[in-house]
């Protein structure tokens, strides 16, 4: 019963209930607010930078960029092992000569 008496209380206050009304000009007032609020310099770089074109742009740039750098540590790196595997070719190539073991079997040879 007393539940049934809480849910009538609520249902009932709900019959004067009216329209909300908005204060006079309330709608201009707004309206100006936004319009002052757009000639603001970081309003107005925001707008730039959200257009589509500039986040395109911005994207390709990132990854040239991106790709230049990792094109370059590639050829640093090439360029190391080619000096490396050239240099170590050089020392085999004169460890294995005829001559040097040549030379080292003369030397163990003498007394």
């Amino acid at each position: 019963m007393e539940r049934q008496q809480n849910i009538e209380n609520i249902l009932s206050s709900f019959d004067n209930i009216q329209r909300a009304n908005a204060r006079p000009f309330m709608y201009t007032r707004v309206m100006a607010r936004f319009q002052k609020e757009e000639n603001n310099v970081w309003s107005r770089v925001s707008a730039f930078v959200a257009r589509p074109i500039v986040a395109l742009v911005t994207l390709v740039v990132v990854i040239s960029i991106n790709y230049l750098i990792i094109k370059s540590d590639d050829a640093a790196q090439n360029n190391n092992s080619i000096t490396t595997t050239s240099t170590f070719n050089s020392v085999t190539d004169i460890l294995q000569s005829d001559n040097f073991i040549s030379a080292v079997n003369n030397y163990e040879s003498t007394p």
